[in-house]
């Protein structure tokens, strides 16, 4: 039962998905937040009297979990987390890693693996706010990957488990020298895939910023100029319903909770269930 509240003791006491809202488009706070919400329901289900709800949202699920009077807090612990989420566009921009751009897979990877570990070290230190600025930031970083790389064009619909563990490789990450996209004089280019980089399951993601290798994908949208001056502003990315990959965006979405909870699920999984801070949700304010 102990560890049911590990997620609750995170949340209470507290150019990517777009962050404003888009029409028929998740940002990074919904994801976020339907996330929280789940991986929260999934280890609410070992406390006693625990009952499915139709509508999943911070009332019902304080209630499912016996905790109705720490609703507000569990709602600023949502805000908190989804804070620093957002804040990792406006901190690091033009950091490739943070964002999964210009095919950066080990290194965004690493940011990954080594914010979980921080995530981890500060819960059992009792060292809450730091966890949830810690988890914040690698979910941004997490969720871009798949609004930024091909991994939904290549017709996957479950999550890249690589991303979270340490001893996985990332799978089959293009070369320097290998060419992703077509080159193209009109305004599509840095938008289209090449066929054969879909069928043999080579991952990239788009170069966003300035310039960009010959021959590789542009991030896309308004501030990336990869493509080249006076052309469009196509690329892969599939950040709201309207990028020029937005047809994907909802499955893009949708992978990126089902990574989200993923991520929150292996990190309980790695705390103790011993320990006094289990229970530091009460403390909140």
């Amino acid at each position: 039962m102990r560890i049911a509240f590990l997620l609750l003791a995170l949340l209470i006491g507290v150019h990517t998905f777009a962050i404003l809202k888009e029409d028929n488009s998740k940002n990074h706070q919904e994801i976020t937040r339907m996330a929280i919400l789940r991986a929260t329901a999934n280890v609410c289900k070992s406390v006693g009297g625990f009952k499915e709800t139709d509508i999943l949202n911070v009332k019902t699920l304080a209630k499912a979990c016996k905790k109705e009077e720490f609703t507000k807090n569990f709602e600023t612990g949502i805000q908190m987390i989804s804070y620093y989420n957002v804040i990792t566009d406006l901190e690091h921009p033009g950091s490739a890693k943070h964002h999964f751009d210009n095919e950066e897979f080990v290194d965004g990877k690493a940011l990954i693996t080594n914010g979980k570990q921080n995530v981890i070290n500060s819960i059992k230190s009792n060292k809450f706010d730091d966890a949830r600025k810690a988890l914040g930031e690698i979910l941004h970083t997490l969720q871009d990957f798949y609004s930024h790389s091909n991994w939904i064009e290549m017709g996957n619909t479950k999550p890249c488990t690589a991303l979270i563990n340490v001893e996985e490789n990332i799978p089959n990450p293009a070369g320097k020298d290998t060419v992703t996209c077509e080159e193209c004089s009109d305004t599509k280019c840095g938008a289209g895939i090449l066929k054969d980089i879909i069928d043999k399951k080579i991952l990239t993601s788009g170069y966003f910023g300035r310039t960009k290798p010959k021959g590789k994908c542009s991030h896309g949208g308004t501030l990336d100029f990869t493509t080249g001056i006076g052309k469009s502003f196509d690329g892969i990315n599939k950040d709201y319903s309207k990028s020029s990959h937005g047809g994907q965006h909802n499955d893009a979405a949708k992978v990126a909770i089902d990574a989200s909870v993923q991520l929150l699920e292996n990190i309980l999984k790695s705390i103790p269930e011993g320990g006094k801070n289990f229970l530091r949700y009460r403390e909140a304010t």
